[in-house]
């Protein structure tokens, strides 16, 4: 192998070909070495370049994004919900490849789940949540403290029809959500907040799924 000072006086092609018969002899392991011996700063540089450019997407999708539906299920199962986004978009009238519809299924009933209960609490706080599903006592914690809509007056249809009291809608044996929310308990209910952000989104999302029963 050539001596160090022979190779810096190298000319820059000579040089570049000189490199490429180094690593072509060696292992893996060894160009990993080798590269990281002589080369770590620019793969730093070349990292932080990466990182720099996602971060940069990731901000412009946040900040050119509408989301047209926060939607917040408790004790929500793992299952595939792409038909039920695409039949909310179609509902809403989405158009645009920056309009979306989010679903967060993260949140335990469980009262020894404390996290989440102070997550649901925050997701409400920072006005993260349209709709929320959930068993009858997480709603009864929230009914009557002027934070949820009136669905009564926003769906008097369904309110004679029975699906609707008070401030919440109210599912039994509905296939079309046990197949596209996920959650396994009886009765669900269903609620708009007072300070989300798509409420008349919201009252629609939620006479759609008294119309799929």
């Amino acid at each position: 192998m050539l001596d160090r000072k022979y190779e810096r006086q190298m000319e820059g092609k000579e040089k570049r070909r000189f490199e490429m018969e180094k690593l072509k002899k060696m292992t893996w392991k060894e160009k990993i070495e080798y590269l990281w011996m002589y080369y770590k700063i620019w793969l730093v540089v070349l990292a932080l370049v990466i990182a720099a450019i996602c971060t940069g997407v990731q901000m412009y999708h946040g900040i050119t994004e509408e989301v047209l539906l926060n939607v917040t299920i408790v004790d929500g199962g793992n299952v595939d919900r792409t038909g039920l986004e695409k039949d909310v978009k179609e509902l809403l009238g989405a158009k645009k490849k920056n309009q979306s519809v989010k679903f967060n299924s993260n949140i335990s009933s469980s009262k020894e789940d404390y996290n989440s209960r102070i997550a649901l609490t925050t997701l409400i706080g920072a006005e993260s949540v349209d709709v929320l599903i959930c068993p009858k006592e997480i709603y009864e914690e929230y009914q009557g403290m002027d934070g949820l809509v009136n669905l009564e007056e926003m769906m008097p249809e369904q309110a004679v029809e029975g699906t609707v009291e008070g401030e919440a809608a109210i599912f039994q044996d509905n296939a079309y959500l046990d197949e596209n929310i996920g959650v396994s308990y009886e009765p669900v209910y269903a609620c708009v907040l007072q300070n989300g952000h798509n409420k008349e989104n919201a009252v629609e999302f939620l006479k759609m799924l008294t119309e799929k029963q």
